[in-house]
């Protein structure tokens, strides 16, 4: 049974988090087929060992290099025993929205269905730089493209699960770090909107912004569950966001050498295994009806706050 993790949130839910990872789910993926994001590193490595390791019949791996791709087939065939010939790369850059739209045409083109789709990729920078497509680039990977790959796939896995008789699920990869931001941080003078506002180079804190992005993708959850609710009865698509908690992993690479070491230190005291925090993306898509639009962190239905 699941200990019940500490209704708070910041420094000593993580110093509980670290030193108590949520189980390890066992529930067979059998005739599943898993799309991932971001899935040659860290979570998206770790989160495809384990649906490999509960037979999902194919692995649908999105990433950003193909040739780091091959290396996270190979450990993954290497960790699980799973047969490579059930594992299949599609190259994504988060970065711009035209590889989004191509990566849905290629899955249209050549996936039957997919059952799972799990949105991990993200990125935390540590300087303001813009996207190809003009966005500030924590926004436009964590946000904006994130937001247009969940659109373009809902139609996807809402065939699917006509097809299989079972729900499909969509999850968000989020954060407990969006309860951080403060209800001041988006008043401002600029008058032409959130996003315009977020998007400049004033705007962006380091220290704030990867927690803003992730409070933005809730309000994109709720977005979507929002319209996919109202145009279907019954949906057959569950949509959350899950919760790995701190965890160890290479999303800092692009700090400078003094906040590594930081980081580090920090992510010693406070920060679960990749692998545990895995754990949470695939428990995730075993959840029921019930977890439409709901926050799954430390094997609960975490509360959430949108301000």
């Amino acid at each position: 049974m699941a200990i019940k993790p500490p209704d708070t949130h910041g420094l000593p839910l993580l110093w509980w988090a670290a030193r108590h990872p949520p189980a390890d789910p066992q529930t067979s993926f059998s005739g599943k087929t898993v799309l991932i994001t971001g899935a040659n590193v860290g979570l998206g490595l770790e989160a495809a060992v384990k649906f490999a390791s509960l037979d999902a019949a194919r692995l649908l791996l999105a990433v950003r290099s193909l040739s780091r791709g091959e290396d996270a087939k190979a450990q993954i065939c290497r960790r699980a025993n799973y047969d490579a010939s059930k594992i299949h790369l599609y190259e994504l850059n988060m970065s711009t929205f035209a590889s989004v739209k191509d990566l849905r045409d290629q899955l249209s083109k050549h996936e039957p269905r997919i059952d799972v789709a799990v949105l991990n990729a993200g990125v935390a920078v540590p300087a303001y730089n813009l996207s190809p497509n003009g966005y500030e680039m924590t926004l436009q990977v964590n946000v904006l493209s994130t937001a247009l790959l969940a659109i373009l796939l809902l139609p996807l896995l809402h065939e699917a699960s006509q097809e299989s008789g079972g729900p499909s699920h969509i999850e968000f990869v989020g954060s407990d770090g969006h309860s951080m931001v403060k209800p001041n941080t988006f008043i401002s003078s600029n008058k032409s909107g959130i996003l315009d506002l977020v998007n400049s180079e004033a705007f962006f804190n380091f220290q704030t912004h990867y927690q803003v992005t992730k409070l933005l993708l809730m309000y994109t959850m709720e977005g979507i569950v929002r319209s996919y609710s109202t145009k279907f009865s019954s949906p057959n698509v569950i949509i959350t966001t899950v919760c790995p908690g701190m965890c160890r992993t290479n999303i800092g690479r692009d700090f400078s050498a003094p906040m590594k070491v930081i980081n580090g230190i920090f992510q010693h005291l406070f920060a679960r295994s990749a692998e545990q925090g895995s754990r949470t993306i695939v428990s995730g898509a075993t959840l029921g009806a019930d977890s439409q639009g709901e926050f799954w962190s430390h094997d609960v239905f975490f509360r959430y706050y949108l301000i």
